[in-house]
């Protein structure tokens, strides 16, 4: 009897530990291990811990909303004069009298593209004394190409504010404005940027 509840006890002691690795196991998904995701399975329903408030979904009564609105000044005006009269198909003229101008507008973004501009530092002779004087270039063109201060400030923005990493945002470059930006090139505008926050953000 003390034999066979010894092997038995041993036994218990066995099956408890295989049990515990098991749980542990189970327990590991791909935020506490190495696993993939797709070893996770079916996603754990979660309770939400918001209380009904007893109001209809969707716009509260008193609530302003968001509509989109006309401006008053537009960056274009585009205007769509009937050629022909819709009554009798004589020709409307340029001078023919506007009674009514009705309005629709167009909320876009603009075309996305590099705008490049060239500054040329002019050699220009003295008639006097047949010196030459030379143009000074300005500070955003120190060499002979380079991205100008938007694109850098977008570029330290979207990896700053936005945490985008960086070969997203060299890669959103290319994409949208065919700015070929190296990963090198992006850190190093972080880097200036932070050197240049640094006192102010001691005085902060």
């Amino acid at each position: 009897m003390e034999a066979e509840n010894a092997a038995l006890r041993e036994q218990v002691t066995v099956l408890a530990e295989r049990l515990h690795e098991l749980e542990a196991r189970l327990a590991k998904d791909s935020h506490n291990s190495s696993k993939p995701p797709s070893s996770d399975g079916l996603a754990r329903k979660t309770k939400s811990l918001r209380r009904r408030s007893g109001k209809k979904p969707g716009g509260q009564i008193g609530h302003r909303g968001e509509t989109l609105r006309l401006v008053a000044i537009s960056d274009e005006i585009v205007e769509h004069r009937p050629m022909i009269c819709s009554g009798c198909q004589t020709p409307l003229l340029a001078s023919s009298t506007v009674v009514v101008r009705e309005r629709r507008q167009v909320h876009e973004l603009p075309r996305v593209r590099l705008h490049v501009t060239e500054h040329q530092a002019l050699h220009v002779r003295c008639p006097a004394c047949h010196a030459v004087s030379v143009g000074t270039f300005p500070v955003e063109a120190p060499s002979r190409v380079q991205y100008g201060p938007r694109l850098r400030a977008l570029a330290v923005y979207l990896v700053g504010q936005q945490l985008v990493p960086y070969g997203r945002v060299r890669e959103l470059f290319g994409d949208l404005v065919g700015a070929d930006v190296s990963v090198g090139t992006l850190v190093e505008w972080v880097q200036q940027a932070a050197t240049a926050l640094a006192p102010i953000e001691a005085s902060i």
